[in-house]
């Protein structure tokens, strides 16, 4: 170790550079895996707060012609099997019905969530009510999103027309008053997607019904809990009454989930090339380290020093240098994403605002990385850099003593 150490000190430009080629990947490797974290943590809590739930229990019966969720008559029975799983931190009923909301000459197809405002008075549409205030119990307001407002031409506190227009309901009519205005980062969402108390939604279907019992899983915070998910899931199932179906987020979001699954593979592709490339700045700085110490080692070999020894020094060189490099750059990775979680995240500039709305993202940079990570970061920077130092070290280990002496002078 001595050796190699010494070695490294001697060439200490070439050192450096070397060391930067280890460096850089395994830091750029990190941040991305955090950016990616991040984003999958922001779809996740956008998709399921915002629409899915970690699963929904429906009706297991085809949809009706509009595309409509089959209503449910009477939810007790499944209640009553929700109630019973100690996986569920919470859950409630929703009315998800299709509508026309209507104001002066102006029309507009939405999407009529009926809630029990008891329940979703901590949801994020609760908390993304920018003007006015969300629903509270037997509300007879509604709360709609910034897009449908300037579309149909409203402000705060005027009248919407809703006519009810599901299949397997009647017909029904309500005008309720704007009490809030929410800002959701997808603006399809924004646009057509209004919330009233559930009352007021079953009289637009003029039946007590509801859509689906939406619930959430204790203990998840992203889609790398979905196994807990699925458990969860599973058991609901084996208790449903027949007729019923349980469906988890992964189910309900598929494009979500094929986006977060394509993510990672992009990203890991562009690393293979740095790590690549990296791993020939390292290759060429042993080369021509073993170049310049042809007549030591031939020294070395003359004076009975196994060829395996030689070869294990060369190996020795590449490894220390490597594993400092990587340590370095995994360390000053996961310095950098956690900096950026604790200060909340970091505003991107306009330019992606549009990107990020059109995944359901607020539009700021938000990281998360794991230990496994990191270390697996490091640990792939190390085995290229090794792997490189093969050939040199297979090199050194081959030169013939004779030799080496005529090349020295």
């Amino acid at each position: 170790m001595t050796a190699g150490l010494r070695h490294l000190r001697r060439g200490r430009r070439r050192t450096v550079l070397a060391a930067l080629a280890v460096f850089v990947p395994v830091f750029l490797l990190v941040v991305f895996l955090g950016m990616i974290g991040g984003m999958e943590k922001e779809m996740f809590a956008s998709l399921t707060g915002f629409d899915t739930g970690h699963f929904q229990i429906r009706r297991a019966t085809d949809r009706p012609a509009s595309g409509a969720l089959p209503l449910v008559r009477d939810p007790a029975p499944l209640l009553a099997v929700v109630e019973a799983s100690t996986q569920v931190t919470w859950y409630t009923v929703r009315l998800d019905l299709p509508a026309l909301a209507a104001a002066a000459e102006r029309s507009l197809g939405v999407v009529v969530q009926g809630v029990r405002p008891a329940d979703a008075a901590e949801s994020p549409f609760a908390r993304a009510v920018t003007s006015g205030r969300y629903l509270e119990p037997g509300d007879e307001g509604v709360v709609v999103g910034r897009q449908l407002l300037d579309a149909l031409g409203l402000s705060l506190g005027d009248e919407m027309i809703l006519l009810g227009a599901h299949p397997q309901g009647t017909a029904g009519v309500a005008v309720p008053r704007i009490v809030g205005v929410f800002d959701l980062p997808d603006p399809a969402l924004g646009r057509g997607l209004v919330h009233v108390d559930l009352g007021v939604a079953q009289r637009l279907v003029r039946s007590p019904a509801v859509t689906a019992v939406v619930g959430y899983v204790r203990g998840v915070e992203g889609p790398w809990d979905t196994p807990r998910i699925a458990e969860a899931v599973a058991r609901l199932r084996a208790h449903l009454p027949e007729g019923y179906e349980v469906l988890d987020w992964a189910q309900l979001g598929p494009e979500s989930l094929g986006f977060m699954r394509l993510m990672r593979p992009i990203v890991v592709g562009f690393m293979v090339a740095f790590f690549f490339l990296g791993g020939l700045v390292v290759l060429n700085t042993l080369y021509l380290s073993v170049l310049e110490r042809t007549r030591e080692l031939g020294i070395i070999l003359a004076l009975g020093a196994p060829r395996r020894y030689v070869m294990r020094q060369v190996l020795l060189e590449s490894g220390l240098l490597a594993t400092g490099a990587a340590v370095a750059g995994a360390a000053l990775g996961l310095g950098f994403v956690l900096v950026v979680e604790a200060v909340g995240g970091f505003p991107l500039p306009g330019a992606y605002e549009e990107v990020t709305a059109l995944f359901g993202m607020q539009p700021h940079l938000r990281m998360r990385v794991t230990a496994a990570e990191v270390a697996m970061a490091a640990v792939a920077m190390v085995a290229v850099a090794v792997a490189a130092a093969w050939y040199p070290a297979r090199r050194a280990a081959a030169l013939e003593p004779l030799e080496t002496m005529r090349h020295a002078n």
